[in-house]
């Protein structure tokens, strides 16, 4: 079938002409479980492509084929050979990284496990534009987890210290969606935001007193004895 022939011109074609039957595969529906299989293994040498575009549509592609598949040690094989290219990306210039970490986002919506190990690569360096920053900052997010919730917390918090208002406001939010999301992190969360708040830096303790409100209403009558340290801090609000 038509299939075979596009599958033997990848090995063939310059790299437009690789994602462009890639994305031609995305849209077919293989008859059955032998044939996604068959085609996941043909597309697998794509991951190690040095084009960027082609890594990632290879990744959609297999992504698409895995959930038709119902040998579950294929997809972990397949998961796990998924991750190191991935991550790769991220060391890629911004553009590129953006593109990456926006395609990252959604297959850890949808297979969080195929990173669970990877949260790293995530973390946030001094010198990436504002856009890369909040992209990985929201992946983070969806990978945090009890096993590394002190690793990110201790990122949070360094990440409360930085200059832009707008990233640091959303690191303490971040601090908060954690303490929702990992329920057993909750203390560890709200004293994190305790720390914060005695920085004194006013757009600091706003955040930090919004976030600690959404946890009071997660969790009724169990963090109401910081109340009082929220008081005290109240005149630092200058914005309601």
């Amino acid at each position: 079938p038509t299939v075979n022939k596009l599958l033997t011109a990848l090995n063939e074609c310059t790299e437009w002409g690789q994602i462009f039957i890639l994305d031609s595969l995305n849209n077919y529906s293989p008859r059955d479980e032998k044939e996604c299989i068959s085609i996941c293994e043909r597309i697998t040498p794509r991951l190690a492509h040095a084009n960027a575009a082609v890594v990632l549509s290879a990744v959609k592609v297999l992504m698409k084929l895995m959930d038709q598949i119902a040998n579950s040690e294929f997809v972990q094989m397949l998961q796990k050979k998924l991750a190191p290219p991935l991550v790769t990306l991220l060391s890629a210039e911004a553009e590129i990284q953006y593109v990456a970490l926006r395609n990252i986002n959604l297959v850890v919506q949808k297979r969080p496990d195929i990173l669970k190990h990877e949260i790293k690569a995530f973390f946030v360096k001094y010198n990436d534009p504002i856009y890369v920053k909040l992209e990985k900052l929201d992946i983070m997010i969806r990978l945090a987890a009890q096993s590394n919730i002190a690793q990110v917390l201790a990122e949070l918090k360094e990440y409360a210290t930085e200059v832009d208002v707008d990233f640091v406001r959303k690191a303490v939010r971040a601090i908060g969606r954690c303490a929702i999301k990992v329920e057993p992190s909750a203390e560890k969360c709200v004293t994190t935001l305790l720390e914060l708040i005695q920085t004194k830096v006013n757009y600091v303790v706003q955040e930090a007193i919004v976030v600690i409100k959404d946890i009071f209403r997660k969790y009724p009558n169990k963090y109401e004895t910081i109340i009082s340290t929220l008081c005290e801090n109240l005149d630092s609000l200058d914005e309601p």
